[in-house]
């Protein structure tokens, strides 16, 4: 039994206390306004390459400058871990495998907005009580 408790953070001998975490502000808003930047370059780049018509795409390059629009309100205001974690967990990719031909263009944009996310997502080891 001590085996399962253990597995699923139940061991008695933990005291089970959060542990407080404090985001180096400065940091963090460099690092929104990085990704708020990777974002409008992403949006600029998308409206360039596909037609706003195309019911699939509009709603793609909308969300992707929504995203932006938060993480610039975000880094605005005091950062906080819920509001950076809610930021990042909504990025998704714009391409899940091969990217259409003539689209190729987009996939080192995309990956630096993953890049730009996973680094907010990660606490420094100053941020951690």
């Amino acid at each position: 039994m001590k085996f399962l408790r253990k597995l699923f953070g139940r061991d008695t001998d933990d005291e089970g206390e959060d542990v407080e975490i404090r985001l180096d502000q400065e940091q963090r808003g460099r690092q929104l306004l990085q990704l708020e930047k990777s974002l409008d370059q992403l949006v600029r780049e998308m409206r360039t390459c596909e037609s706003l018509d195309n019911p699939g795409w509009r709603p793609r390059v909308n969300e992707y400058s929504r995203l932006a629009g938060e993480a610039m309100t975000l880094r605005r205001g005091e950062i906080t871990r819920e509001g950076v974690l809610d930021l990042v967990f909504a990025i998704r990719p714009l391409f899940s495998g091969a990217p259409p031909t003539g689209m190729e263009h987009l996939v080192p944009l995309q990956e630096t907005v993953l890049e730009a996310a996973e680094q907010l997502r990660v606490l420094s080891p100053d941020e951690r009580g």
